[in-house]
């Protein structure tokens, strides 16, 4: 995986690390991102009761996850915040993406420059988990986050994510994808009262990243784009085609953009596999959105 840059500017600029996608069966759910085209790394555990898939992407990942153990879902508080009580609750609810990690290489100085804008985080979690890259020896993943969870925007809330041995994940077996997949190159949240998501993210990334767009706006980030979009505008963004379910005054991401090296050989696997897609603005989304882990997944050109 390509560093971010890290330089004054991207220093003080954390970027999209990987969205969190509940499932109920990540069995499942792997054995279709597989399908897809993606490598998507064994099944681990986190120490809070949630087991974890990632595909690794050169500049950020997709993480499926779910519980594998309800009676550990309150360890590891940050303040008020449990990691598996909120990740249970919220699949519960629904299938779909919950949180989103933001990449940083010092999450708690990371931290405190966004607090300074203005962002609420309830606190830092130190973590491992065992990781056993391919044909290599059982290691510990060393992980340092910082939570910053909106009570108001439970599914438009963030955490910083710092690894302390980033080789055990960005294994090159790991990153090589048949869809020639390299980054998430947007995540798009869906609002009927934008604003609050707008305030938020401007706590996060600066006001000065926030440009409008057709149907809503875009927030530049250190790596890839948080779009939002305005309740009844989706067609002006992200097509006319499945969307996921969602409340219907409910803020939430409901796509990720995933930039592929050839989307016209991305879209001759997809055929292959007998997997339906539409073309929506010059990209590729999934029609089984269902089978995503109700998200829109969508394939996008080369860098964005």
């Amino acid at each position: 995986m390509t560093a971010p840059d890290s330089s004054a500017a991207g220093r003080h600029l954390p970027g999209i690390d990987h969205p969190l996608i509940l499932v109920r069966d990540i069995d499942a759910a792997r054995g279709f991102y597989a399908r897809l085209g993606f490598t998507v790394t064994p099944v681990g555990r986190h120490p809070w009761g949630t087991s974890t898939s990632l595909a690794v992407l050169s500049r950020s990942a997709l993480e499926l996850m779910s519980i594998y153990d309800e009676h550990l879902i309150d360890g590891y508080a940050a303040g008020d915040f449990r990691f598996g009580r909120h990740m249970r609750d919220a699949l519960a609810e629904r299938e779909g993406i919950s949180l989103v990690a933001l990449h940083s290489q010092d999450a708690a100085g990371d931290r405190a420059i966004m607090e300074a804008r203005g962002a609420v985080f309830q606190g830092g979690i130190e973590f491992r988990r065992k990781v056993r890259p391919p044909g290599g020896k059982w290691d510990e993943a060393v992980v340092s986050l910082q939570v910053s969870c909106d009570p108001a925007l439970p599914r438009v809330s963030h955490f910083l994510a710092q690894q302390h041995k980033p080789q055990l994940l960005w294994v090159p077996e790991w990153m090589q994808h048949a869809n020639g997949a390299t980054h998430v190159a947007a995540v798009h949240y869906r609002a009927r009262e934008p604003e609050p998501v707008l305030h938020r993210l401007a706590s996060l990334f600066g006001r000065d990243r926030i440009t409008t767009a057709p149907g809503g706006w875009q927030v530049a980030t250190g790596q890839g784009v948080f779009g939002v979009i305005r309740a009844g505008e989706e067609d002006a963004v992200i097509g006319a085609g499945p969307l996921p379910r969602m409340g219907r005054d409910e803020a939430a991401a409901i796509a990720i953009d995933v930039a592929v090296s050839d989307l016209p050989a991305a879209g001759r696997l997809l055929a292959t596999a007998g997997i339906a897609a539409s073309e929506m603005g010059g990209s590729l989304a999934i029609d089984d959105v269902a089978s995503c882990g109700n998200v829109l997944l969508r394939f996008v050109p080369g860098a964005r």
